[in-house]
C-alpha cells in the first residue's frame, strides 16, 4: 500500500511545470502602452528599464527582448515565446 501511494505522488511530482523567463522580464504589452511617440530616452528607461540591446550602427535604436520556456517535466516537453519590442529616437 505504501508502495502505491508512493508511486501516486511520484507521478503526480512529475507533472508539474518549470518556467524560465531570460531578457526582460519586465515587458508586457501594459507597460509598451506606456511609451509615447515623442517621450525621450529617460522617460523610455524609467518606464522600461535600460534596454537589453542597443544598435551597433545607430545609438537611438534601442531592443527589448524576453523569451519565456514553459518546460513540462512529463516527457520533456518544451513551449517557447518571447517578445520584442524596437524603440527609435529621433536624437
Amino acid at each position: 500500500m505504501r508502495a502505491l501511494i508512493f508511486l501516486v505522488l511520484l507521478s503526480l511530482v512529475s507533472c508539474t511545470h518549470t518556467i524560465h523567463n531570460h531578457g526582460a522580464p519586465g515587458i508586457s504589452v501594459e507597460l509598451w502602452d506606456k511609451i509615447k511617440v515623442g517621450d525621450d530616452k529617460e522617460k523610455v528607461v524609467h518606464t522600461l528599464g535600460s534596454p537589453i540591446l542597443v544598435s551597433k550602427f545607430d545609438e537611438n535604436v534601442w531592443y527589448y527582448i524576453s523569451y519565456k520556456i514553459k518546460q513540462s517535466n512529463f516527457l520533456g516537453k518544451r513551449k517557447y515565446s518571447s517578445k520584442s519590442l524596437q524603440i527609435s529616437f529621433d536624437q
